[in-house]
């Protein structure tokens, strides 16, 4: 049986005119010599690096496999497309602690199962695809208690940052976007100098469900995507990467260039990129996969050249210095009121020096 990592790069060959050659496995002896201690505290050696490596390769099956059964809730409570039952809100139904489907939510898990031969648009597509590709353990009401879980520990539980942190590391690899990812788009861009002429997006997202306020009318979109290639102009080079399925494909159509990689293994072109996004990426990453991922993200880019993420923890400097990409600005970016409350992200930017000492 193919692992999820060769399943996808069968899957998803690059799409569009990328990287000459993308995606390499990340190998120990990449490693700067004065990340090498860190390492070692990791438990990252070069007699352990094939063991971690399979694990990665476990975990991204298992989170795949979780972030589809949360865009399957969320589209299922809330659509209009497949049933005439009422829409019934995530986020109320983990505020009230309805953890296991009641009737309510029984009823629309059956219409769904229904409508499963009778498709309602492209999103309902993906959908019923995704859910067909999950593993037999996935049932809908599986989906449902494990997406459930997720909000209540979000709403009730994890209100400390450290908790909040150790709760997004255990979630699933969605496809969700966000605003914050074009806020901070922006408020890095003028920090970028010389103006980027190529650049990498990890995780580009699709606009394929919301936890609250979801509308089957929203078109299936890239916001960050689009934002970005704006941003650089016509004549830069955009490379996407990414794991899961449905954003692969939805590039495929769009004839953008999207390959897949995930990396805390694998590098996705070696001294290609002048600038690297991955916002609303490395908050997935405990500190092990980000010390991996930020020396396979360090491999990428060509010297003098950025990595722009939204990770606030100090491990993320820390790390980011022993792999030669220090952090060179960091600053909060106001993403406007929300009941009355100030919602903050930040921009983290990392550059790797013209020279290496």
């Amino acid at each position: 049986m193919l692992s999820r990592r060769r399943w996808l790069a069968a899957l998803t060959p690059p799409l569009w005119p990328c990287a000459s050659s993308p995606a390499r496995p990340l190998d120990f002896a990449d490693l700067p010599a004065a990340a090498l201690p860190l390492a070692r505290d990791l438990g990252l050696s070069e007699s352990s690096w094939p063991s971690y490596t399979a694990a990665q390769n476990t975990s991204l099956s298992s989170r795949i496999s979780a972030g589809t059964a949360e865009a399957l809730t969320y589209f299922i409570l809330q659509s209009r497309r497949f049933t005439s039952l009422p829409p019934l809100q995530p986020l109320a139904l983990a505020s009230l602690g309805i953890l296991t489907p009641d009737a309510a939510v029984e009823a629309r898990l059956a219409a769904f199962q229904t409508s499963l031969s009778q498709i309602r648009d492209a999103r309902h597509a993906l959908l019923v695809e995704l859910y067909r590709q999950l593993p037999p353990d996935w049932t809908l009401a599986a989906c449902y208690r494990h997406t459930l879980a997720f909000l209540h520990a979000r709403l009730k539980e994890a209100k400390e940052q450290e908790a909040i942190d150790a709760l997004y590391q255990r979630r699933g690899l969605s496809s969700d976007t966000a605003t914050a990812n074009t806020a901070t788009l922006d408020a890095a861009w003028p920090h970028l100098q010389p103006a980027p002429r190529n650049a990498l997006l990890i995780g580009p997202g699709l606009d394929l469900t919301r936890r609250e306020n979801f509308s089957d009318d929203a078109p299936l979109a890239q916001p960050q995507l689009e934002r970005l290639l704006s941003l650089l102009g016509p004549a830069a080079r955009l490379d996407c990467v990414d794991v899961r399925p449905e954003v692969l494909a939805f590039l495929r159509q769009t004839k953008r260039c999207g390959f897949a990689a995930d990396i805390t293994t694998q590098i996705p072109a070696v001294g290609t990129y002048d600038l690297a996004v991955a916002t609303n990426v490395l908050v997935y990453f405990d500190d092990r996969s980000l010390f991996t991922a930020l020396a396979a993200l360090a491999v990428s880019l060509k010297p003098g050249g950025y990595l722009l993420h939204n990770d606030s923890r100090f491990a993320a400097k820390l790390f980011g210095r022993a792999l030669n990409l220090p952090v060179a600005h960091f600053a909060p970016v106001s993403l406007g009121r929300r009941q009355g409350v100030e919602q903050l992200d930040r921009v983290v930017l990392h550059r790797r020096p013209l020279q290496s000492f």
